[in-house]
């Protein structure tokens, strides 16, 4: 069993404090009994009711949806500054997005079974899994998927039905993985954020990671398996490029941004890391032992040179 270690929210200069905090007690170890929230999506669309209805809308944001949070939407707000300034300003932008939230949540209702079926297959590749629940929430126009202590947050609003019903099992479960790796590692979970330990490879290898058992569960997402089939078929080029700057501290163009290359997709990063999580599982004779080690790695370069990934390519 995966010991409930401390869990802390998957983000770029995580406040120290955070890590701190343990994982909530409101796990379950099976995937039939996961827990998906759905509350917040309720409350932002009774706002737009009363917003439609001629309610302020800064108001009506405030009182039905902000005021109103869940453990997750709290966590949210906290993490990525959503205010009702934001909100407001996105719908204006944006009135659009916001007109069929209640379609959205018809989706996501009726994909429940397609989301247990995902958190069971992960159950299979990480036997000690366990699963808070996963909140789904309305972000100010941003597509967010993360972990923290309460369980995964997703934002929904830049997500049709047809992405729901189709990509966002993938998404689940790699915001589910970094909640392994967090009970796993605990506060060493940090140690990538900041300081000489935040490294391109560090970076890369911890999203690859979570990227590599989404793969393995659930055949991948349509944005992931772009840069996984750029990779594969610019590998040894890609490889020489990515070692040479992967032990600095710049994600460059490697991570969470649009190259210079329009043939390149972002996120090529998050890719190399799953080809060296899948050649070090690939390659260990004990395949339990390598998916803790896999999800617990701290030394990256070891990490690298054990999985006979740089071999494989050569």
């Amino acid at each position: 069993m995966v010991a409930l270690a401390t869990l802390a929210a998957v983000v770029m200069g995580a406040p120290a404090a955070w890590a701190q905090q343990q994982l909530t007690a409101d796990v379950v170890t099976e995937p039939a009994a996961a827990r998906f929230v759905y509350e917040d999506i309720e409350h932002f669309i009774l706002a737009m009711k009363k917003i439609v209805s001629g309610a302020d809308t800064s108001a009506a944001l405030q009182s039905e949806y902000l005021a109103k949070a869940t453990p997750g939407l709290k966590m949210f707000i906290e993490k990525y500054d959503l205010t009702v300034e934001r909100l407001t300003r996105a719908l204006g932008s944006h009135p659009e997005k916001y007109q069929s939230f209640a379609a959205s949540l018809d989706a996501l209702r009726e994909s429940e079974p397609a989301f247990r079926e995902a958190y069971a297959g992960l159950k299979r590749e990480i036997p000690d899994a366990v699963f808070p629940p996963t909140y789904f929430l309305v972000a100010g126009h941003r597509g967010i998927g993360s972990g923290s202590v309460v369980g995964p947050l997703i934002s929904i609003e830049k997500k049709t039905v047809e992405t729901i019903r189709g990509d966002l099992p993938s998404t689940l479960v790699h915001e589910m993985v970094h909640m392994e790796q967090l009970a796993v590692l605990g506060e060493d979970y940090f140690a990538i954020f900041s300081g000489e330990g935040k490294t391109l490879l560090a970076l890369s290898v911890r999203e690859g990671v979570a990227t590599y058992f989404a793969w393995r569960v659930t055949g991948g997402s349509e944005h992931k398996n772009a840069a996984r089939d750029f990779l594969i078929a610019h590998e040894k080029e890609l490889w020489a490029r990515f070692r040479q700057e992967m032990l600095g501290s710049k994600t460059g163009e490697w991570l969470w941004s649009t190259p210079s290359d329009p043939e390149q997709p972002r996120d090529v990063g998050y890719a190399i890391g799953a080809r060296i999580a899948e050649a070090y599982y690939e390659n260990a004779k004990d395949k339990r032992r390598a998916v803790r080690e896999i999800l617990g790695v701290t030394d990256y370069e070891a990490f690298v040179a054990k999985s006979g990934y740089e071999e494989s390519i050569e």
